[in-house]
């Protein structure tokens, strides 16, 4: 899922800039998307890949809740780990990555 949504995002950015082709867009997809501007997902894609190599727990988190959208209690027991670290681990991530995104799309803007 988490690919899907990347790479739809990438196409939106690639329309933006006048790539000149529209892409087919799946309604599940669409529907997901109307929160999150593309280029917001694709900064998040690539702050995910950064904190992976930081932190993997942390990064198996998020993609848990953000893109298969368990909750901390589900999310605690497919990694095996107590909902106390799943609740650390997404706070520490949520922060970690709000700088993250936030700094990679102010350098967007100064490009």
């Amino acid at each position: 899922m988490r690919r899907i949504l990347i790479d739809h995002a990438r196409s939106r950015k690639r329309l933006k800039r006048g790539a000149g082709q529209t892409p087919v867009l799946l309604e599940e997809i669409v529907a997901l998307m109307t929160d999150v501007a593309a280029d917001e997902l694709v900064a998040l894609d690539e702050a995910l890949d950064r904190l992976a190599a930081l932190n993997p727990r942390a990064a198996q988190v998020v993609e848990r809740r953000f893109f298969a959208g368990l909750t901390l209690e589900a999310t605690a027991e497919s990694l095996g780990v107590s909902l106390k670290t799943v609740q650390r681990d997404w706070l520490v991530a949520r922060a970690w990555l709000r700088k993250e995104i936030d700094q990679e799309l102010d350098e967007g803007e100064h490009r």
